[in-house]
């Protein structure tokens, strides 16, 4: 039990490492939302109209994102410093222009 509260401090602390800010962190659990969204949105169908095939397509979406060969956290770093990156040049030109 020991070695998995370490994974998970070691983990949380690499995303901290990689975001550095409190504004690039909630901009990063933005990220994951939307990323996530089909999953949410398809249980949400499912609670309600009881549409099966939302509730499929939304277990197929969670499973794909949990597998082990997909790189979902990597993924939403890479999207969050990308949106973080253009913010901050939309940023610079407006302050040139002034």
């Amino acid at each position: 039990m020991k070695t998995i509260i370490e994974r998970f401090k070691k983990f949380f602390l690499s995303i901290w490492k990689e975001l550095k800010d409190l504004k690039t962190l909630v901009l990063f659990f933005a990220v994951v939302l939307v990323i996530y969204s089909p999953v949410w949105g398809g249980y949400l169908i499912y609670a309600i109209f009881r549409y099966p095939w939302s509730l499929t397509m939304a277990t197929v979406c969670l499973a794909f994102w949990a597998g082990p060969f997909t790189p979902f956290f990597p993924i939403c770093i890479a999207v969050t410093l990308a949106i973080k990156r253009v913010v901050k040049r939309i940023r610079r030109i407006k302050q040139n222009k002034r």
